[in-house]
Parts: structure tokens; sequence; C-alpha cells
């Protein structure tokens, strides 16, 4: 007599693909989130670091104002990576200071990221010799 054959057993070990799949899917769009706001970070605070060198050495130079540093930082900030961006720059007798604020773009709403950036250079001025 002839019986019908049943399929093996399968292992039934490990989770099936969807349910992997619903389970990885937001962790790796998570991790992409993460990894896009700490770029849009990393990219503001460079633009901000640079912005406000190139303000304080333009206000130091010799017969420059606190204006033309603040002027100078801002469109060296003008990319488009800092949002709500502040300038402001002050001279005094030896040191010049420009500091700049803003918030870093957001990829993860919710997630605002503050960014303040001060550089100071040697105000340039004619001395007795």
């Amino acid at each position: 007599m002839c019986r019908p054959t049943s399929p093996p057993d399968q292992d039934q070990r490990g989770l099936s693909s969807s349910v992997l799949a619903t389970i990885l899917f937001p962790l790796v769009i998570s991790a992409l989130w993460l990894t896009m706001q700490w770029a849009m970070l990393t990219w503001a605070q460079a633009t901000a670091h640079a912005a406000a060198q190139d303000g304080a050495r333009a206000a130091a130079a010799l017969n420059a104002t606190g204006t033309h540093g603040q002027a100078t930082a801002t469109r060296a900030a003008d990319n488009g990576s800092i949002d709500n961006l502040h300038v402001t720059a002050q001279r005094a007798a030896r040191l010049t200071t420009v500091t700049i604020t803003g918030t870093a773009l957001q990829v993860i709403p919710g997630f605002p990221v503050t960014i303040q950036v001060t550089a100071t250079s040697p105000t340039q001025r004619l001395t007795p010799s």
C-alpha cells in the first residue's frame, strides 16, 4: 500500500521575511535620518566657524568697522546651511570679536540644533615707534 508522502518538516526557527522587514525598516530609516541630521549640523558648524573667522579678520583690519565684519560674516554664512542667522561684531581697541548664532537645518522634526560660534582677532592699529 502506498502512503502519501508528506513534505519534510521545515525548520521553524527564525522570523519570516515580512516580520524582519517590519522590524528593520524603521531602524534603518531612523539611522538614515540621524546621519542626515548629523551632516546638517556639521555643515552648519563648519560654515559658522569660517564665517566668524572671515568677519573677525575683516572687522579687525586697519580703518575697518564692526559693520564691515558683520557684512562679511553674513555673506560668508549665506550658503543655506544656517536658519535664523544672527551676526554680531564688536571692534575694541585690542580685540575684535564676531559671534554667529543660528540653527542648523532640520531633518528630524522637533530636533532644533542651535549653533553659536565666536571668533576673535587682534585689532590692527598704528602704534608709535
